[in-house]
């Protein structure tokens, strides 16, 4: 029995090595995130504006003028439709080139996959110039010559967004690409060798077996992107400033157009506060899609 009381007292020494490893790390996420996270909540409830010469509590009224805002609903519904159909687009596509390279030789794929990448060596405030510059606005317009058309997309309310949402597919896949080509290759190969020799085709067993071998991959590569896309920023800033008349605003972009633009900082940091709501909904939505069940009945 002796030995119980040294045991114990290891376990607790064991713990507190621990805590002192931890320390550096939470001490990073306190300054980088619960701070600045507090200093916005506190900023949200005052009426803190450079042009009108205000700093005063204001209690709830931010939040309040937050379902009062048309401008609000209209970049939240963009960034919504933005995330869903970038996601979309960037998973199908990487899913596709993944297969693609799985199925060539070392050399074929090796020389695919650096093509594949060569986006993601481009800073995003880099490829948003390039398409603004390039492939949509004036001089070169390679978008119009291609497809006939006439007049900037990004000139257009109706199609601004589309003009930034191809900008941040091409941008972006390529980093879905890496992640999946990187868990296809992990994959066990003894499933799918038994597969094709029962006779499958290659169609059944990436539906049947690969797919669903991949699930995990697939869940935390689409929840990144999907809250990637659901925070971006750069793409649309860059391309449109939220124009024109505030059609392809973000939720992003909005709030820097309220707290810096128009310098009106407390509005503006409720609506950030409300970004930092969206972005958690939308993380516990995916985890919680994942727990009920119906994840692992997609593939099947």
């Amino acid at each position: 029995m002796a030995s119980l009381p040294r045991r114990s007292g290891l376990e607790a020494r064991t713990r507190r090595v621990y805590i002192l490893y931890l320390m550096p790390a939470l001490l990073v996420v306190l300054l980088l995130v619960v701070v600045p996270l507090t200093y916005q909540v506190y900023l949200s409830l005052r009426d803190y504006s450079l042009l009108r010469f205000s700093d005063r509590f204001i209690g709830i009224t931010n939040y309040a003028r937050l379902l009062r805002d048309p401008l609000l609903l209209k970049a939240l519904w963009n960034t919504i439709l933005f995330t869903v159909v970038a996601t979309t687009a960037d998973f199908v596509i990487a899913v596709a080139m993944a297969l693609v390279v799985y199925r060539l030789s070392a050399i074929l794929a090796y020389a695919l996959r650096a093509i594949i990448l060569l986006p993601m060596m481009l800073m995003p405030v880099a490829v948003a110039v390039l398409w603004r510059n390039v492939i949509f606005n004036p001089p070169y317009e390679v978008f119009n010559r291609i497809f006939g058309l006439k007049g900037s997309i990004l000139a257009s309310p109706h199609t601004a967004l589309w003009g930034i949402t191809l900008t941040a597919i091409w941008g972006f896949f390529p980093m879905v690409f890496l992640l999946l080509s990187a868990g296809l290759d992990a994959l066990p190969k003894a499933p799918i060798e038994a597969a094709e020799i029962d006779g499958a085709s290659f169609s059944q067993v990436v539906w049947h077996v690969i797919l669903p071998l991949m699930r995990p991959v697939i869940f935390v590569t689409v929840t990144m992107k999907a809250i990637d896309s659901f925070l971006t920023f750069p793409f649309a800033w860059i391309m449109t400033e939220g124009g024109p008349g505030g059609a392809s605003h973000l939720l992003s972009t909005y709030i820097y157009t309220r707290s810096f633009a128009n310098m009106d900082y407390g509005y503006g940091a409720s609506l950030a506060i409300f970004m930092v709501v969206c972005s958690a909904a939308l993380s516990f939505g995916l985890v919680a899609y994942v727990w009920s069940g119906r994840y692992g009945e997609t593939f099947s």
